[in-house]
């Protein structure tokens, strides 16, 4: 963890005008988190930023894609265990609705799913948050 960086994160849960889940496919290198996994767009709170900073921060610099024009909806605050995932962290999600999936410019990982709920949730690929 770099010094600016806190044990809290802002991820989101992307959703297209037609409803159906944006989320990324990661890349498959062992030294990156959830490495061949679907998971949500985000990361981690710099210290002195507030979740909804941090959360446009990392979808600027993940997507390119500036969510200050949509609604943006807390959705929860889960914990990641140092038994169950290595570490100790406290990651808040937020789902952000009506996202154009042709304004994303993917600048990390391999693609995106792009897929109604049901259809993501029987990914066996899906990170466990």
């Amino acid at each position: 963890m770099e010094k600016e960086d806190t044990n809290i994160g802002a991820h989101a849960i992307l959703v297209s005008s037609d409803g159906r889940i944006i989320l990324q496919k990661r890349n498959n290198d062992p030294n990156l988190t959830n490495p061949g996994l679907i998971s949500m767009f985000g990361g981690t709170i710099k210290a002195g930023e507030t979740l909804q900073e941090g959360l446009k921060r990392e979808l600027i610099e993940e997507l390119d894609f500036d969510i200050s024009h949509l609604a943006v909806k807390f959705l929860g605050k889960y914990v990641k265990t140092k038994r169950l995932d290595g570490v100790n962290w406290v990651i808040n999600v937020f789902i952000v609705k009506d996202v154009d999936i042709k304004s994303l410019t993917l600048k990390e990982g391999e693609g995106f799913l792009h897929k109604k709920a049901d259809q993501v949730l029987k990914n066996n690929k899906l990170t466990r948050i």
